[in-house]
């Protein structure tokens, strides 16, 4: 029987090393990497050293976030620009 009330996740965590993943904490750049398809593979919660608040972290793989790093770092990266 098929549900057609499910939706599939965005989300594919796996066991990861950190060599090989990105942590980012501003939230322009990790939304602005979800609306062009890269998708986190973890996310908790840290806190600010500077402020003592709660800030979000969002795990990315280095490999799938290297185009957007790129415009990003050259003020470039928009919605659905890759």
């Amino acid at each position: 029987m098929v549900n057609h009330d499910l939706v599939n996740s965005n989300l594919h965590p796996r066991p990861y090393r950190p060599e090989e993943v990105v942590r980012i904490v501003n939230s322009k750049q990790f939304k602005l990497y979800i609306a062009n398809g890269i998708y986190p593979i973890d996310i908790y919660t840290g806190m600010d050293r500077k402020t003592g608040n709660t800030i979000l972290v969002m795990i990315f793989l280095k490999e799938e976030t290297k185009e957007a790093y790129n415009l990003w770092c050259r003020y470039e990266l928009e919605e659905d620009t890759i």
